[in-house]
């Protein structure tokens, strides 16, 4: 088990921005914003298809800015951002009548494959991004949070509210499902 205790310093300016924003600051709120704003909408457009991922950040943050005051631990917040996040589009899902989506984000799994990680380099690029999206949700949410927003297993078993387990099923299921996805095209080419 790895503890955090050693906190860069971009961890400690983190911090005193959350607190700030949480008396009222205004310019601390914007900062926050302008540093998470592209993360979050890069993780609902993971989960949700359409314009609809904007809609749903916008929402998110006027969430975040109307309870960021209630949050007990600052330390928690790229957490606490990203549950909300996640909340936000499974509501989404549950209202717009979605079944199989909805079903297929929140169905459990028992997957406890615990086989050593691969490393596949997740870059920006078409390619990667096409093959991303033929994923399941649950596979495209893990790889997205770990990847692409850089969080390690612990955030993400604590967003998805999945065992640890389950968390590193879905990032090595992921990562094979996108590496045959990639050879297969990469072949066609």
């Amino acid at each position: 088990m790895s503890t955090k205790n050693n906190s860069k310093p971009t961890d400690l300016k983190l911090y005193f921005l959350v607190m700030r924003a949480q008396v009222g600051d205004g310019s601390a709120f914007q900062e926050l914003f302008e540093r998470f704003n592209q993360s979050t909408l890069r993780f609902l457009q993971n989960l949700v298809k359409g314009e609809q991922a904007e809609d749903l950040n916008q929402e998110l943050w006027l969430t975040i800015y109307k309870r960021i005051a209630s949050l007990s631990d600052p330390k928690r917040f790229k957490t606490w951002l990203f549950q909300i996040a996640r909340n936000k589009a499974l509501d989404y899902f549950r209202s717009s009548k979605r079944d199989s989506e909805f079903q297929e984000l929140m169905s459990k799994t028992s997957e406890t494959n615990d086989s050593a990680n691969e490393d596949i380099e997740i870059q920006n690029s078409e390619m990667v991004h096409e093959a991303l999206h033929q994923l399941s949700a649950k596979l495209r949410e893990a790889l997205t949070l770990n990847f692409i927003e850089g969080m390690d297993y612990d955030e993400i078993a604590l967003i998805t509210g999945c065992s640890l387990g389950t968390v590193k099923s879905r990032i090595h299921n992921g990562k094979q499902k996108i590496k045959a996805l990639l050879e297969t095209k990469i072949e066609e080419l």
